[in-house]
């Protein structure tokens, strides 16, 4: 079985794989006509996946994310406030300073950008519908808190996160897949946890060694981790 990091230009076939196989999960009748309303979804995020090198599959019929992920750090929050606070004291100051052409051009430039952005939330409408349908704020709440006590107990908090774990037709064969893939990618040994879609999920990664994690007041998750 030969694990391959998708390029870009997978990702149109990646996705159309990845719609059918979430669309398959929740009925076997009219998966094609399902997929189709998934399908931009998925072809967003896994070409930002794909961009990242965090995206693998097998022939293009099974994919997996897997991602090293580290603690979060100040820096990175802290960068991009102090740069949005700066522009904004530039722009204040700046305004305050312009004539009546400088705050004109300013003006044609923020109806433009907001005509821009108008353009790009209709592009992604299609893909963010079904991105809200599929979310459930409680259980990823649970999830994440789950998850951060259990990276608590870690060396330096580091761990790898696999997500994404799709392959169509489904076959046991997606198993295999996903061993090979994790073995190829992590470190043995190394933490590993993810965040099962279902309970029959959770059955797939226990067998790979994964345990359920709970959160600190003990409520169980569909998040899973090793060690």
């Amino acid at each position: 079985m030969k694990i391959e990091r998708a390029r870009l230009r997978d990702t149109p076939a990646l996705a159309w794989t990845a719609a059918r196989a979430f669309a398959a999960e929740s009925a076997k009748a009219g998966i094609r006509r399902r997929a189709r309303g998934l399908y931009l979804m998925h072809l967003y995020s896994l070409a930002l996946l794909a961009r990242g090198g965090r995206l693998w599959h097998w022939e293009k019929k099974a994919i997996i994310v897997i991602e090293y992920k580290k603690p979060p750090t100040r820096w990175r929050w802290l960068a991009p406030a102090g740069l949005c606070v700066v522009v904004a004291i530039a722009l204040s100051t700046w305004i305050r300073t312009a004539d009546s052409a400088g705050l004109q051009a300013l003006l044609a430039i923020m109806k433009a950008g907001g005509g821009v952005l108008v353009i790009v939330l209709v592009l992604l409408l299609p893909a963010i519908i079904p991105a809200l349908r599929e979310m459930h704020p409680r259980r990823s709440a649970r999830n994440a808190n789950a998850i951060r006590e259990w990276r608590r107990t870690l060396p330096g908090r580091e761990a790898y996160k696999v997500s994404y774990l799709a392959m169509y037709p489904q076959t046991r064969e997606g198993l295999a897949f996903a061993r090979a893939a994790i073995e190829h990618v992590v470190p043995a040994g190394a933490p590993l946890y993810t965040e099962a879609r279902s309970e029959s999920h959770k059955a797939i990664y226990a067998r790979r060694g994964l345990h359920p994690l709970a959160t600190a007041a003990g409520t169980p998750t569909l998040a899973m981790g090793t060690r």
